[in-house]
Order: C-alpha cells, then sequence, then structure tokens
C-alpha cells in the first residue's frame, strides 16, 4: 500500500503544461500559455492536422478573436482566417458561447451563400459588394456580447484537460 505522501507526490509529477497553464493567476497568461503550448503543434500558418479537436477548438476561437479584435468581421472573412469560418461557429457552440454563435450566424447570413467560400480571392468579391455598416453593427454586438468567452473557453479546457498536450 502507497503512504499518501508517497501517492501525492505521484500524482504531482503527472500533470501536464496546460494543466500548469491553468494555475497561473491571470486568465490571460492562462489563454496566452494554452495558445503557446498548442502552437508548438501546428507546423505551418493554417495547418491544423496534427491539433485533436478540442485543440482545433481553441485554436479556432483564438483566431477569430484575434481577428475581429484587430479589424472586426470584415476583417476577419477578407484573411486567410475566414477559411475556418464554419469550423470557429461551432467552436463557440461548443464550448456554450451561443450568442457569439448567433452573431457569427448572422454575419454568415449576409453571405447569402452558405457554406462561407474557403477560397479567399472568392470571399473578398463578395466582400466587396457590401458597404461598411453592415460590418459596424455586427462588430458592435460582438463587441456588447454578454458571453464570457475567456470564462467559457477556460472552462473548456478545464473539463478536457485529458485532451490538451
Amino acid at each position: 500500500m502507497l503512504s499518501k505522501k508517497l501517492l501525492i507526490n505521484s500524482i504531482s509529477f503527472k500533470m501536464t503544461s496546460t494543466e500548469i497553464a491553468l494555475l497561473l493567476n491571470n486568465d490571460s497568461e492562462k489563454i496566452i500559455r494554452i495558445g503557446e503550448i498548442i502552437g508548438k503543434k501546428i507546423e505551418k500558418r493554417d495547418c491544423f492536422e496534427k491539433l485533436n479537436e478540442f485543440e482545433k477548438t481553441f485554436i479556432y476561437i483564438d483566431i477569430f478573436e484575434n481577428h475581429t479584435t484587430d479589424g472586426g468581421f470584415k476583417a476577419f472573412f477578407g484573411d486567410s482566417a475566414g477559411q475556418f469560418s464554419h469550423e470557429i461557429l461551432e467552436a463557440y457552440e461548443r464550448i456554450g458561447a451561443y450568442k457569439t454563435a448567433s452573431i457569427i450566424y448572422d454575419a454568415f447570413l449576409l453571405f447569402k451563400e452558405i457554406p462561407i467560400p474557403k477560397d479567399l480571392d472568392l470571399r473578398r468579391s463578395i466582400l466587396s459588394n457590401f458597404k461598411s455598416d453592415v460590418w459596424n453593427t455586427l462588430d458592435q454586438e460582438f463587441y456588447d456580447c454578454s458571453d464570457n468567452v475567456v470564462l467559457l473557453i477556460l472552462e473548456f479546457v478545464r473539463g478536457n484537460s485529458s485532451y490538451f498536450d
């Protein structure tokens, strides 16, 4: 029979990098660190074959949050990241950010073509027909959304930590 001390020590040495990242004090630091851990598996931009579905969920949300923060929906759809539109919508649904998912879906409806084209040139051609104020409304809805995406993604990672690292 193992002593209590030996059992505790054997358990503590088996923590993954992600589990350690979840112990950081600041939620933003947790997100950054987990992103760095997953990022090591990505050999080149937009190639996620080596990631499992849980890691992809994290990355898709990270991609969308970065693009919309830096330029809104128009910038997102007009960049290579827009090829992951449907995967991103599914990722938000997967973590329980349903209000955000609904806003993303509303953006899809503007295209009048579903699925959103993976081809960047085709997406840009479609985008060129939109008035910029269309995007301003969606951007504002997104920025005002009450989904706590940081909390939801951290809960998702914590609840599925065995699939990370």
